[in-house]
C-alpha cells in the first residue's frame, strides 16, 4: 500500500521529481525503474537515484531518443526479488543486474524485451529453471547465469538464440543434457558450462564439428571421457568431441 501511494505522489508531483524527466521518458518506463528500486533495497544501494534529476542523469541508467536502453546496476547492493513490471522496459538493449544479491525466479516477463543484446544476471541468488521463453530474445548475443541457484534442465528453446556469442551457465545446478540443435548456434564463440550437473553432452558434437567454441566443461566430473583441452590464455579450451566416438 505504502509502494502503491509512493508510486502515485510521483506521478502527481511531477514538478517536485522535474518536468523534465517525465518528457523524455514514458510514465510507464519510470514507473518500472521506481518499482525496481522499491523492491530491491534501493534506500541502501551502493549508487542511488537522484529523483529531482532527469532519468538520463541516474546511476546505471541509459536514456535515447526517450527510451530506456540500458540498465547496468552490476555490484550495487540490489537484494530482494525483480518486480513483474520490469518486463515495461522493453527497449532494453543492455542488461546488467551482476553481482548483487537477487533472488526468486527469473522473470518470464523478460521475453518481452525484444531489443536486448546483452543479459548479465550472474552472481545472484536465482533459483529455479530458465524460462523457456527466452526465445524471443531474438537479438542477444551475450547471456550470462553464472554463479546463481538455478536448476532443471537447459530449455530446448535456447537453440532459437541464432544471434548468441557468449553463453555463461558456470556454478549452478543445472542437470540433464545438451538441448537438441546447438548446431543452430552458428555464431556461439563461448560456452561455460562447469559446476553443474550435466550428464550428457552429446549433443555438442556438432556444435563442435561446424566452429571453434572455448569453454570451460568440466568434463572429468561430469563421468565423461578425457578431452583433449588446448589451453588458452582465458583459461578456456577449444571444445573437441573426437574421444567421445
Amino acid at each position: 500500500m505504502k509502494f502503491t501511494k509512493y508510486i502515485l505522489a510521483f506521478i502527481c508531483l511531477g514538478a517536485t521529481f522535474g518536468s523534465l524527466s517525465a518528457q523524455e521518458v514514458s510514465d510507464r518506463e519510470i514507473i518500472a525503474l521506481l518499482e525496481l528500486r522499491a523492491r530491491t533495497n534501493g534506500e541502501n544501494w551502493t549508487h542511488k537515484w537522484d529523483q529531482t534529476k532527469p532519468v538520463r542523469t541516474w546511476y546505471g541508467i541509459t536514456v535515447e531518443d526517450g527510451k530506456v536502453v540500458g540498465l547496468e546496476l552490476s555490484n550495487n547492493n540490489l537484494v530482494g526479488n525483480l518486480p513483474l513490471t520490469i518486463g515495461n522496459l522493453r527497449n532494453l538493449r543492455v542488461l546488467d543486474l551482476s553481482n548483487n544479491k537477487l533472488e526468486g525466479r527469473i522473470p518470464v516477463e523478460l521475453r518481452k524485451f525484444n531489443h536486448l543484446l546483452v543479459a548479465d544476471l550472474s552472481g545472484n541468488h536465482f533459483k529455479g529453471k530458465i524460462p523457456s521463453t527466452i526465445n524471443r530474445l531474438k537479438k542477444l548475443k551475450e547471456f550470462n547465469l553464472a554463479n546463481n541457484q538455478l536448476s532443471g534442465e537447459l530449455p530446448n528453446s535456447l537453440t532459437e538464440l541464432e544471434q548468441l556469442e557468449n553463453l555463461v551457465l558456470t556454478n549452478n545446478k543445472l542437470e540433464g543434457k545438451m538441448p537438441l540443435g546447438m548446431e543452430q548456434l552458428k555464431n556461439l564463440k563461448g560456452l561455460y558450462l562447469a559446476n553443474n550437473n550435466f550428464n550428457d553432452l552429446n549433443n555438442l558434437k556438432t556444435l563442435a564439428s561446424q566452429q571453434i567454441i572455448l569453454t570451460d566443461i568440466a568434463i572429468e566430473k561430469n563421468g565423461f571421457k578425457q578431452i583433449d583441452f588446448s589451453k588458452t590464455e582465458s583459461r578456456a579450451a577449444k571444445l573437441k568431441f573426437s574421444d567421445l566416438e
